[in-house]
């Protein structure tokens, strides 16, 4: 999908840090289930829309090719980004991750 407008600020740390993400998910597959068992926790609770809920298990259903589910995670596109507005992916780095990984980015 192309994309029609410049990607914001958020959009673009979003996608920096859902590649973190993907190389950790590389790493250590397992935490897969806690990325499953996130979405579905959410939208039992009413927290996400159905739309939203069935893109991310489009995405979740590639987990036996990380590679591909982690390209697809970390697509520039305007869809991906509203997805990762709503990422269930949450929790996957540790606070210290993600403090490292926003420090590196205000570091030139």
């Amino acid at each position: 999908m192309a994309m029609n407008k410049t990607p914001s600020i958020v959009d673009t740390n979003l996608l920096a840090i859902h590649k973190r993400i993907g190389e950790k998910l590389l790493a250590h597959p397992e935490l897969i289930n806690k990325v499953e068992a996130k979405l579905e926790a959410r939208f039992k609770a009413g927290m996400t829309y159905r739309s939203i809920y069935l893109d991310w298990w489009a995405v979740i259903e590639m987990k036996n090719d990380l590679p591909s589910m982690i390209e697809q995670l970390c697509e520039p596109s305007e869809q991906m980004n509203r997805l990762r507005r709503h990422s269930p992916f949450v929790g996957i780095l540790t606070e210290q991750e993600r403090e490292s990984f926003f420090q590196s980015l205000e570091t030139p």
